[in-house]
């Protein structure tokens, strides 16, 4: 009984230096961005409700993204908060455990990391989408705009990689899966040109890439005939292409959530091409929400190190130190990925495995 007391009294105080830290830091990041957008937000003379929309929309996004900054912080000033009063000291002289003792804090960690996922994929996402229609609709004056803009197609002067073809159009239509000035060119392992499809129109389809009304160009002189030209009314090419595909470049991850990913790794994965970002960006979803576990570890065994030393200005320092240097290493290891310079698991987790080294390096002295 005694055990648990004490660990419902460190939760209550974690939740309250949380509470604080979180409002704290979300009206801190909206006041930075309407202060760098305020041009924005002026320049048409919007009405003021459309601003507060704005910031309302955005406002799962802001919590995702300052949730771990939050969860440092409230755990490194609550241990500071025990350390000041002696209880760290009582607890460990009752001859109850740190690990024992900071169990249900971790497990915290974990269901806000959980927490964290959810929020990204299924509630900060559609907000985005609205926040992006609110700024443009409402804000910009773009009367025109709306859900289905974001997610707008390339629609004009379309190039394709895939596989060992290059496709090119003027135009494309969505909603019926064509192409108009349809232009394919089919390489060789030496980036050889073999054939050109040249068609006026073109249909993605089940059974590939439809052309319709062209002419073939075969350029294969090893088979010793030489060039070689015929026209056809309608040839299917095995390109089993997906019309994500056309808008997979042309979105953040802050409007696609996992399962969307997901499908677009299918059609890049089928076109050779793309697949690396989309890749960086399928893993990082999974990976930013672990990074609140992660400060926990560390909050606790950097406060208990700390001892009375960890009081509240040097919580806040050391949080943003971490805060920091975790962003330094996010962004170069994501831009790697997206660059195909760096495995794309690698790339997510990159961050998550050095402050998780880091922790466990620590959090095994607590006791």
């Amino acid at each position: 009984m005694k055990i648990k007391i004490l660990q419902k009294y460190l939760i209550s105080e974690f939740l309250k230096y949380f509470a604080v830290s979180l409002l704290s830091l979300i009206f801190f990041y909206i006041v930075v961005d309407f202060i760098s957008n305020i041009g924005a937000f002026t320049k048409h003379s919007p009405e003021f409700q459309y601003i507060i929309l704005y910031f309302f929309y955005k406002l799962p996004e802001i919590t995702y993204r300052v949730l771990p900054l939050s969860v440092l912080l409230s755990t490194l000033l609550s241990i500071s908060f025990f350390n000041k009063n002696n209880e760290i000291t009582a607890v460990k002289s009752s001859g109850l455990s740190m690990t024992r003792f900071f169990a249900p804090l971790i497990i915290l960690g974990a269901a806000i990391s959980v927490f964290a996922f959810l929020l990204s994929n299924f509630v900060a996402v559609r907000s985005n989408v609205l926040r992006r229609v609110v700024m443009q609709k409402d804000i910009n004056k773009n009367k025109n705009y709306n859900e289905g803009s974001v997610y707008k197609y390339t629609t004009k002067n379309i190039f394709i990689h895939y596989k060992r073809c290059i496709v090119t159009a003027e135009i494309m239509d969505p909603a019926s899966k064509t192409v108009r000035g349809v232009n394919v060119y089919v390489f060789d392992d030496k980036f050889m040109l073999k054939k050109r499809y040249i068609a006026k129109t073109g249909y993605f389809g089940k059974g590939g890439l439809k052309l319709t009304g062209g002419q073939e160009d075969d350029f294969d002189i090893e088979k010793g005939r030489g060039f070689v030209q015929k026209y056809f009314k309608t040839i299917n090419i095995p390109m089993y292409l997906d019309l994500n595909f056309f808008r997979s470049y042309t979105l953040k991850p802050e409007f696609l959530s996992i399962i969307n990913l997901s499908k677009m790794i299918t059609v890049a994965k089928k076109s050779e091409s793309g697949l690396s970002y989309i890749l960086t960006s399928y893993y990082s979803k999974l990976s930013f929400p672990i990074i609140n576990l992660i400060l926990i570890l560390i909050g606790i065994s950097i406060g208990l190190l700390l001892g009375k030393k960890g009081n509240s200005p040097v919580s806040i320092g050391i949080s943003l130190v971490f805060a920091f240097t975790w962003w330094v290493i996010n962004s170069i290891a994501l831009s790697l990925g997206e660059s195909a310079q760096l495995n794309p698991i690698l790339s997510a987790f990159m961050s998550d495995i050095i402050f998780l080294s880091f922790a466990l390096y620590f959090i095994t002295d607590i006791d």
